[in-house]
C-alpha cells in the first residue's frame, strides 16, 4: 500500500496541466472579447478554467488517499490504438461500415476473453447508427460502402 492513490493523482494532473494548456492557447490564439460581447477564446478558454479544476477536484484528495500504484496494460492500450487508425486508414478506401466493423473488431481485442456474438452486435449497431447520423442525418458525403458509390 502506498500513500497516495497515485492513479488519481496522475488522473488529475493531466487534466490539470490540459486545462492549462486549453486556457493558455485560447488566451494567447483568441480574441476573448468582453463580458457583454464575448469573443471566440472565451469559451475555450471558460473550459480550460473548468477542465483545470476537476483535475485540482480529483488530484488534491487523491494526494491524502492511499492507494496503488497503477500498472499499464499494453494489450487495450495497443488495441484501442490499432482501431483508430484502422478506422482512419479503412474510412477512405472501403466506407463508413467496413471502418467502423474494423474499429470494433480490433478495439474489442483489447479484452482478455472475445466475446463473438457481442462484438457482432455492437459492430452492427455503431455501423447502422453511424449510417443514420452521419450520412443520413448530418448530411456528411461518406458513403456506407465505397464500392457501392460512383
Amino acid at each position: 500500500m502506498h500513500r497516495r492513490d497515485w492513479t488519481d493523482v496522475i488522473g488529475g494532473c493531466v487534466l490539470l496541466l490540459f486545462g492549462l494548456w486549453v486556457f493558455w492557447h485560447a488566451q494567447t490564439h483568441y480574441d476573448f472579447g468582453q463580458m457583454r460581447r464575448m469573443g471566440p477564446g472565451a469559451f475555450p478558454g471558460a473550459l480550460g478554467l473548468l477542465v483545470t479544476v476537476f483535475g485540482l477536484l480529483i488530484l488534491v484528495p487523491a494526494w491524502f488517499r492511499p492507494g496503488e500504484m497503477p500498472r499499464p496494460a499494453v494489450r487495450p492500450l495497443l488495441a484501442i490504438i490499432a482501431g483508430g487508425l484502422s478506422f482512419a486508414f479503412l474510412i477512405e478506401p472501403a466506407g463508413l461500415v467496413p471502418a467502423t466493423v474494423a474499429l470494433v473488431v480490433i478495439v474489442s481485442l483489447a479484452e482478455q476473453e472475445l466475446r463473438w456474438l457481442r462484438t457482432t452486435v455492437l459492430a452492427i449497431a455503431l455501423s447502422a447508427m453511424a449510417v443514420l447520423v452521419f450520412t443520413k442525418g448530418l448530411g456528411i458525403p461518406v458513403p456506407a460502402f465505397r464500392w457501392w458509390s460512383h
